[in-house]
């Protein structure tokens, strides 16, 4: 199984191969970067913010249209939420296989600290990959170590190991 990461034109540039080589390291699927054919739409004026929900229509509208049945995942630079959610660090909808995930809240620049490639990088890769584990059937876990914990806060994602725990490693169907 594919999986398709469409990059927005406001998301890091230079890291899509290296993205790619890392969630393919520790998923079962094959992820292979495409151009993106989206708008991001969605603007919310009055929260300064994108809704996911509206981007995952926007993603569901053209899987619909292009017939593409892979799973896909849409990396952009805007602030997410959704009604319910002050913020997302991402959101999948695991019935059509489409996931967005967002890199502001994920850098160290949008809380005042010196910016860090390298922990944007480790945090987009365990963010990603925890969507792509909820397209993949995965609930969220328990144990605060694994990808699938639902990670709250950003320190929530920076004690996230690169890895699923043993008990959704076995509902993936992957060996340890």
């Amino acid at each position: 199984m594919e999986l398709l990461i469409l990059w927005d034109a406001g998301a890091p540039a230079g890291i899509q191969a290296s993205f790619c080589r890392e969630l393919g390291s520790f998923l079962p699927v094959s992820p292979r970067f495409c151009e993106n054919p989206l708008l991001v739409t969605g603007f919310r004026p009055g929260r300064n913010q994108t809704d996911a929900t509206v981007l995952l229509d926007s993603l569901d509208l053209y899987k619909r249209r292009s017939g593409v049945r892979d799973l896909i995942l849409l990396v952009v630079s805007e602030d997410l939420c959704r009604e319910g959610d002050e913020y997302l660090f991402g959101l999948a909808r695991p019935e059509t296989g489409n996931a967005v995930v967002s890199t502001l809240r994920l850098a160290n620049d949008h809380y005042g600290l010196p910016p860090d490639d390298e922990e944007l990088f480790d945090r987009l890769v365990k963010e990603a990959a925890h969507e792509v584990g909820h397209l993949l059937s995965l609930p969220h876990c328990r144990s605060r170590e694994c990808l699938m914990y639902n990670p709250l806060t950003l320190d929530d994602i920076s004690r996230q190991k690169r890895g699923f725990c043993p008990g959704c490693q076995d509902l993936l169907g992957k060996p340890s």
